[in-house]
């Protein structure tokens, strides 16, 4: 997530990937697209200058021209997908067997529920049990930033208590230490140690993140600073690490191969969320500054000017992953599907509230969504 604010989890259902629709399915999607555009053109049009918030220096009509602007770039298909309706039923027995009460897993639910769609949309092409333990994973991290606040004191002796091997205070802390002990097991001795140290920076971040000011006030020189806690606080790392598991990349074969990708992996899976949810950020006065705000303060730029750099090097990254992999076809496949589906699932998501724009791929998502619900299991 953006530095000073809180990370950013949508909330849209629990998917798996699949080859190829049903013809209804996609007769559907074509009829209520056509619709929805038939009822956009019936519709008054917005002024240009409208205001993504009367506060906002940013109008709905540059917001809209630059994201879709992005989804050209990246050459943007949809995935298909259908629900995977037990993933949440095994997060939730997992964190049983981790010792996470009934009654605080239902405290948690809404978490359990947004960890399982970034993991079924994100992750399609990992086998079962890791697209558990990323689901598992994320469920523990959405938890902790949703909570932060509450179990502050628990989250500032965490280090201390792991290094000295004492328990943590708290049942979800305990169980994510019991959890983190696998990670090796799933995505090789480097990478499982990459994923702890970068839970631990994410604890330690979201401490730190609790005590500081609303406007961060960096010098121009000091602006590294933004993408460096950005990664820590968003997890950047241990979600770049779980493209690579184990069991279809094992480091002794593969970690040369993949090594270099992990940094543009990891500045993906942030810039992508900045850029995708700078709306529904610039509509609530209250929010904290966003990443493109502390990016447009540092760099005296506007929003605009900043969102649409922010779109550029989105781009960069994303043809950067994609030439790393030119000569592999199965890794260009998945990383493809890794991207597609990450902006799928802010598409999507009310909280994101992209469908309110005239982004016809947010509407194309949001039917698609609608519609996986009713596809038979």
């Amino acid at each position: 997530m953006a530095t000073g604010q809180s990370r950013d989890w949508a909330s849209v259902g629990t998917l798996e990937m699949t080859s190829l629709p049903s013809m209804a399915f996609v007769l559907s999607i074509a009829v209520l697209a056509a619709f929805w555009k038939l009822t956009r053109q019936c519709s008054p049009k917005r002024p240009a200058a409208e205001k993504i918030h009367p506060s906002s220096t940013v109008s709905k009509r540059d917001y809209e021209d630059i994201v879709n602007e992005f989804l050209q770039g990246i050459s943007y298909q949809p995935p298909q997908c259908v629900f995977d309706v037990a993933l949440s039923s095994r997060v939730e027995n997992h964190l049983l067997s981790h010792g996470i009460s009934p009654e605080f897993i239902k405290q948690i639910g809404r978490c359990i529920k947004t960890a399982t769609e970034i993991t079924t949309f994100t992750y399609p092409f990992v086998s079962h049990e890791v697209q558990e333990a990323i689901a598992l994973y994320a469920t523990y991290v959405i938890s902790i930033d949703d909570l932060t606040t509450d179990i502050l004191p628990d989250l500032q002796g965490y280090v201390a208590q792991l290094v000295a091997g004492r328990p943590h205070h708290h049942e979800l802390l305990r169980g994510f230490t019991h959890f983190l002990g696998s990670q090796q097991r799933l995505f090789g001795q480097f990478g499982g140690d990459m994923i702890v140290k970068g839970t631990l920076e994410f604890i330690s971040s979201a401490v730190i993140e609790q005590g500081q000011d609303r406007c961060l006030n960096l010098t121009q020189d000091a602006a590294d600073y933004l993408v460096y806690f950005r990664a820590k606080t968003g997890v950047a790392e241990p979600f770049a690490f779980f493209f690579f598991p184990e069991d279809s990349n094992p480091e002794e074969d593969d970690l040369r191969k993949y090594i270099a990708a992990i940094p543009s992996i990891m500045l993906i899976l942030g810039y992508v969320n900045d850029l995708l949810s700078f709306y529904k950020e610039e509509s609530k006065v209250d929010d904290y500054p966003g990443f493109v705000q502390n990016h447009a303060q540092v760099y005296g730029l506007t929003s605009l000017q900043s969102l649409r750099q922010l779109m550029v090097e989105t781009l960069a990254e994303v043809r950067k992953i994609r030439n790393i992999f030119f000569h592999d076809a199965a890794m260009t496949d998945r990383i493809d599907k890794f991207i597609y589906g990450y902006v799928f699932y802010h598409l999507c998501s009310r909280r994101y509230r992209l469908d309110e724009l005239d982004i016809p791929a947010a509407l194309e998502s949001r039917i698609r969504y609608h519609q996986m619900v009713k596809v038979p299991q």
